[in-house]
This record gives C-alpha cells, sequence and structure tokens, in this order.
C-alpha cells in the first residue's frame, strides 16, 4: 500500500486549510524552525530559530550528536519559545539517518501495474525488516526508459520508532500530529522552481553530504558521502592541533585576509574532493541518461558557507554554482533581504518542509 501523500509529498497535493505553519528541522548538530503566515494568499515569513544542539548533551558546538528524549524535547520547546512561534500545525522532516532512499530498476512492460512487486524487492534495499518501517514510492525516470521496459521506483521508508518518537515529541509542545517526509524531499521543495525541470542541489551536513537531482520536482538521484562541516572541523583541529570548539569558531569566523586561512582552507576542502568526484560521476551518468545538461547547481547546508568552498565546487564539478535561497518563495520585509540571502542555505529543509502544507 503506497503513503504517497506522506514521504514523497506530490506536488500536485491538495492545500491544507491552515493559515500558519511552522517547518521543524533537527539536525545532528543543530534544531531550525521556520514559520510561515497565510495572509491574504501570500506566503509570509513570520519568523526563524536556529538552535545548537551540542550544550544539551554537554559536548562542544558543532559536534554531531544524538540527543535523549528529554534533551530533545527541552531543545525544541527552548526553539520555539526563543523564536516566538504561534503555530499550532507542523511538518517535521526527518534526517536522513532515520530513513532510507534508493532507486529500484525493474524491466516491466509499460502499462504493467508495478505495486505489487515493489514491497517484494524494497526488501532486498532495506535493511530492516519492512514491517519496522512505513514505505512509500513513486516511478520516476524518462518516458524512454519506460517504453523500453525499463521502470525506475523512488523507494522511500521511514523506521516506525523514529516516527513515533517524533510524534511523541510533537504532542509534548501541543503541536498538532504532524506529516512527516524525509528531510531530502523538504529540499526538493525548497529548491524547486517551474522554470527548471531539471535541478541539482548538494547539501552538506555536519557529518554527510548529499548530492540530489530531481525532474519536475520529484527526486530522481540521491547520492550520499560520509563527509560534512564536523569532519572539517575534526580536520582543522587535528591539522592546526587545536580543540574542536576551537577550531569550529575559527572556521565559522575566519577569513580569507586571516594569517592560517591557507591551512584551514586546505585541510577543509580536503573533506570533499571525494564526494565531488563521486557527485560529478553521478551527475554524467544522470545527464546521459536523460540527454540533457544541467545548468546550475545549488549549495546548501551549514557546511557551504566556509570561504572559497563555493569556488572549489564549481571549479571540481565545471559548473555554475550558486548558494539556495529558498526565501524567495516566501515575502518578507525588505530590510530583512540581506539577512535572508545568507539565512538561506541553510533554512532550506524547514522552510521546505513548511510550504509542503500550502501546495
Amino acid at each position: 500500500m503506497s503513503i504517497f501523500s506522506n514521504i514523497i509529498a506530490s506536488l500536485t497535493a491538495q492545500k491544507q486549510n491552515t493559515s500558519r505553519v511552522v517547518g521543524i528541522d533537527i539536525g545532528t548538530s543543530s534544531m531550525k524552525v521556520v514559520e510561515i503566515l497565510n495572509r491574504n494568499n501570500v506566503l509570509t515569513l513570520t519568523t526563524y530559530g536556529e538552535l545548537q544542539l551540542g550544550p544539551y548533551a554537554n559536548k562542544e558546538i558543532g559536534q554531531s550528536l544524538t540527543l535523549d528524549a528529554k534533551q530533545e524535547q527541552q531543545a525544541l520547546v527552548d526553539i520555539l519559545r526563543e523564536s516566538a512561534v504561534k503555530a499550532t500545525t507542523a511538518v517535521f522532516a526527518t534526517p536522513l539517518a532515520s530513513s532510507f532512499v534508493t532507486t529500484i530498476h525493474l524491466e516491466a512492460e509499460p502499462k504493467e501495474d508495478l505495486a505489487p512487486r515493489v514491497r517484494v524487492e524494497a526488501r532486498k534495499y532495506i535493511p530492516v525488516p519492512i514491517t519496522d518501517v512505513t514505505l512509500d514510492w513513486a516511478e520516476i525516470g524518462s518516458e524512454v526508459d519506460r517504453q523500453n521496459k525499463q521502470r525506475d521506483v523512488l523507494v522511500a521508508a521511514i523506521q516506525n520508532d523514529a516516527l513515533n518518537r517524533f510524534k511523541i515529541l510533537m504532542q509534548f509542545v501541543n503541536l498538532k500530529e504532524p506529516p512527516t517526509e524525509i528531510e531530502c524531499f523538504s529540499t526538493i521543495r525548497a529548491a524547486y522552481s517551474t522554470e527548471e525541470e531539471h535541478i541539482a542541489v548538494i547539501d552538506i551536513g555536519a557529518v554527510s553530504s548529499k548530492l540530489y537531482i530531481a525532474k519536475n520536482g520529484l527526486l530522481q538521484r540521491m547520492h550520499r558521502v560520509r563527509a560534512g562541516g564536523a569532519i572539517a572541523t575534526k580536520r582543522i583541529s587535528t591539522t592546526l592541533d587545536m580543540a574542536f570548539e576551537e577550531a569550529e569558531v575559527l572556521k565559522r569566523n575566519i577569513t580569507r585576509e586571516d594569517a592560517k586561512f591557507r591551512d584551514v582552507q586546505r585541510a577543509h576542502h580536503s573533506c570533499y574532493e571525494r564526494p565531488l568526484i563521486e557527485f560529478k560521476q553521478v551527475i554524467k551518468e544522470y545527464e546521459e541518461n536523460f540527454g540533457i545538461e544541467l545548468n546550475t547547481i545549488y549549495l546548501a547546508g551549514s557546511g557551504v558557507l566556509f570561504p572559497s568552498l563555493k569556488q572549489y565546487v564549481a571549479d571540481s564539478l565545471q559548473f555554475e554554482v550558486k548558494y539556495l535561497n529558498p526565501f524567495t518563495k516566501v515575502a518578507y520585509p525588505a530590510f530583512m533581504e540581506d539577512i535572508v540571502s545568507e539565512l538561506g542555505p541553510t533554512f532550506h529543509v524547514a522552510l521546505g518542509a513548511a510550504l509542503r502544507m500550502f501546495e
């Protein structure tokens, strides 16, 4: 049974009868929220917030960690209060760490119903019992492949334990039981534009870097590599012989004029050399399969803001590279222009999740 509206949200889904929604993104090093208000059919940014999770577990800022239930509840209470969130409706973006997303290739007639086969095939790819997850799927791929009896299916699953954990978390803060989706779908929604049929996003988190390629707003390819901001900070701390927290502060605040910049840059960029090689290959194969050329790569995630990383990605992939700014999809006061441009690449998941309710 497909639960298409629960995990892989449709771009043509019916709008929900609500006016104020908060998108919630709980990462491995920080928590973010974005609240949107539908004001006279204009989606308007009302508030946003970010909270570093390290202190809740007696860890340094920037470290990747897993909070226990009480710590997570306290963090969510704090960020909703400090951000002055008023919404009682939420959309929760679950991290990839508690979910599974893959593409299954099947040989089937163009009009054959794939539903009976997908659940059987999914068992081969999902590393836990199928009864322990909530499963969803959608057919992707080109019409040419379909006519050649090559059927590609995007399969997504969320661990039931994770869903129950998030359900309890939402009840704790008196939010209506929210729809839950995997963070990759929130990211695609934040980046999607009708002006671009095919888009690619590189999302650099605390411990993993992900490449998403989508066609008409539906994820087609995903490639994930263990490389992220926390790993880069660890390498900087080792290279410069300093504590992790000191290296994290240096990474966040360093400028090109700093005497240590070259050493920090070299250590930082070395973490992404292999991922970018793999991403380039995935992009090349996608372009050949669809007979297209991608125009732009969008960068998102807290790890993309390091000075010179944008140019390093552009040089490595030989593509035009832009920071993702999902706030272009909502209205906000003119004086916030510089702020939202800076925040855009890191609030893509929370904003994309909130936008789900207004599709």
